[in-house]
């Protein structure tokens, strides 16, 4: 089945991704505290580029931009495994990682639709998200333990390694071609645009994913002081963390094999419900093991949230514009995560970490209020409204 093809090279690729991020972290730490957060910056900011992104998944051939992707980290990471350069020959490599990674994300996403039927797709982006949430959950421990046995080199080289072999895996897909007359880059990426902010479902999925992430991802900054706070060690920060990565990989294995085929706007809905409550319940429990299964409970939620937008997006959006589409999704996820890192420190001073919790899970749960128009983006009539859009602004 082409779609098992497709998630054995994810699995992989996710695997070595888990690997070398921790790797680069723990590597820019030789250079000081603030090379870590310029690590981490340059990992994000080609994530910027989604749009783009998306329009070259929609011209090129899925399957060949996908394994170029692949390749060109593989080529990134064995450089840095070769040389370990200095901070600024670093930050370019990660630069250009980035932009690989940037481009490979929508292909990856709008490939799916073309392995599987309609029917399918719930389950499949469940598979997905599970190998995923995989890299979360063990990437990580890999990846620190590579680097203390055998250093940065080795970790930067299985990385190298994981990318080349999925490249090799991506070859049994068949062609993934595109249709239509090209039109040039820049004038189908503002077309992909232009469908998203005036077709009400795949704008309600955009517009409420950057509402989520601005509020949500306050935790990732609040989390490390509620711990501390609470009187646990660096070790105990590390397990609540993983809390939150099983909860995602639970939601995952869960509507994967069993959830499947509900309704994913449904799923959106509930999703965005349990990262609201797994933050909220935070904000007001006393012991770092009820904090711990409150970051489950958060975790599954945003689990349940990427499957369905994924479905919701393939589902309502014309097949040549699927790219675009995806590319616009991640990056109005890039830019909640943005707005959450830049406000977290001021409110954590504010309000305490307990209160940024209570903030991020509130603006969390009103960001529903976004989101539920994309129930009606399930039915036949919005999807016939979907397709006379792109009719009306063609992209190729």
């Amino acid at each position: 089945m082409p779609f098992r093809v497709l998630w054995w090279s994810r699995a992989v690729s996710f695997a070595g991704d888990g690997i070398g991020r921790t790797a680069l972290v723990l590597y820019a730490t030789t250079h000081g505290a603030t090379a870590v957060s310029l690590v981490l910056l340059a990992i994000a900011l080609p994530r910027f580029l989604g749009p783009v992104a998306g329009a070259l998944a929609d011209r090129l051939d899925q399957r060949r931009l996908m394994a170029v992707c692949e390749l060109g980290q593989a080529a990134v990471f064995a450089l840095l495994a070769v040389f370990l350069p200095p901070l600024p020959v670093l930050l370019a490599f990660v630069l250009l990682g980035g932009g690989f990674a940037t481009a490979f994300v929508p292909a990856g996403r709008s490939a799916v639709p073309a392995l599987v039927p309609e029917a399918g797709l719930g389950r499949a982006n469940a598979l997905l998200g599970m190998a995923f949430n995989i890299q979360l959950a063990v990437g990580p421990t890999v990846g620190g333990l590579a680097v203390e046995l055998g250093g940065a080199r080795v970790a930067f080289a299985v990385n190298a390694l994981t990318f080349v072999v999925s490249a090799l895996i991506l070859t049994r897909l068949p062609a993934l071609t595109p249709t239509g007359v090209h039109t040039g880059l820049w004038a189908e990426t503002v077309a992909g645009l232009r469908f998203v902010a005036t077709t009400p479902g795949p704008r309600a999925l955009v517009v409420s994913l950057f509402l989520v992430v601005s509020f949500a991802a306050i935790d990732n900054v609040a989390l490390v002081f509620l711990v501390t706070g609470l009187g646990g060690s660096p070790a105990d920060f590390g397990l609540t963390q993983a809390a939150y990565g099983v909860g995602m990989l639970a939601a995952s294995a869960l509507l994967g094999f069993v959830l499947g085929t509900r309704s994913a706007a449904a799923l959106l809905i509930g999703g965005i419900g349990l990262v609201s409550t797994g933050a909220i319940a935070t904000a007001f429990l006393p012991t770092l093991v009820a904090v711990a299964v409150a970051q489950a409970v958060g975790g599954m939620g945003n689990g349940t949230e990427n499957v369905a937008t994924d479905t919701l997006v393939q589902r309502i959006t014309p097949r040549h514009l699927l790219g675009r589409a995806f590319g616009a999704v991640a990056t109005a996820a890039q830019l909640g995560s943005a707005v959450a890192y830049v406000a977290a420190g001021p409110l954590i001073g504010l309000v305490g970490p307990a209160g940024a919790f209570l903030v991020g899970g509130i603006g969390t749960g009103l960001a529903l209020l976004v989101a539920l128009p994309a129930l009606r983006t399930h039915t036949r009539d919005d999807r016939s409204r979907a397709a006379a859009a792109a009719e009306r602004h063609p992209a190729r």
